[in-house]
């Protein structure tokens, strides 16, 4: 019985050993010293700078906040007012009285709710807002005036009536189309079949007015007579019983049964009917 009893004592002794060495190593507070407990909020931002902060602290990053300015909106004006009317070249909006900066974060945004009168024009009074981050900031309408700038031919040197035009007689350069150069010819226009109707001296901007088409057919003249449709195609002589300028109708009478029809004009000699 004694013996057992020793037995059952010893695997107890050998667990108690091992499991010393754990005990030992643990750094227990005193009884009776202060314990501190730290919490961490997600609304907390720290004094700290960013970069002595922890990588495993929870941060919070919000948009930088910048001033909208007199400078700033005309030039986010200019771009969504080019947007809403698909112009190409460049769009520039001023406004006509004063603005008062309000603080916005970057990933504000501008929207035009309408434009009076709703066209591209040198002078428009336009309603928008602003909003920040979902969030309406305000309501605005303000007097524009708007420039729209695109790069129209300039004459290099003086032409003379009845000029045939081609790109290579002419400089590019930006002009604001909406004042006095209105009605000035684009510079990716086609000048093909355009001649000058007056004579324009150097360094002049072309406007439509100053050109006409033109007469490739004359009347009288006869011409080769294109006709398809309807899975048909045959052709035939005509006489032009008018002038016809390129890309217009002219009136046309069939040699042979002398009827007269509408045919459209394709070149010198030849014009096209749609049977």
């Amino acid at each position: 019985m004694r013996f057992s009893f020793l037995f059952l004592f010893l695997p107890i002794s050998f667990l108690l050993a091992d499991v010393s060495r754990f005990i030992d190593s643990l750094d227990l507070p005193r009884a009776g010293s202060q314990i501190k407990v730290y919490t961490k909020s997600s609304a907390f931002i720290s004094s700290r700078p960013a970069s002595l902060r922890s990588y495993a602290e929870d941060t919070v990053i919000s948009p930088s906040t910048i001033t909208l300015s007199r400078e700033i909106l005309e030039q986010r004006l200019g771009e969504s007012i080019a947007h809403r009317y698909q112009a190409s070249g460049r769009v520039v909006a001023f406004l006509t009285r004063e603005w008062t900066p309000i603080k916005v974060s970057s990933t504000y945004l501008i929207k035009i709710s309408d434009c009076s009168p709703d066209q591209l024009c040198s002078s428009t009074f336009t309603r928008f807002s602003v909003w920040d981050r979902g969030n309406l900031v305000g309501d605005f309408a303000e007097p524009l005036r708007i420039g729209h700038f695109v790069d129209v031919f300039f004459s290099k040197s003086p032409l003379q009536r009845g000029a045939r035009l081609n790109s290579n007689q002419f400089d590019k350069r930006p002009v604001d189309i909406l004042k006095k150069h209105a009605g000035t010819v684009p510079a990716n226009a086609n000048l093909k079949g355009y001649q000058l109707a007056s004579n324009v001296k150097s360094n002049t901007p072309i406007k439509w007015n100053f050109l006409s088409k033109v007469t490739l057919v004359k009347k009288g003249q006869i011409v080769d007579v294109f006709a398809s449709g309807n899975g048909i195609y045959v052709t035939m002589k005509g006489m032009a019983l008018e002038d016809g300028v390129s890309g217009g109708n002219v009136t046309v009478k069939n040699l042979s049964s002398k009827k007269e029809f509408q045919a459209k004009v394709l070149n010198e000699n030849s014009v096209k009917v749609h049977l």
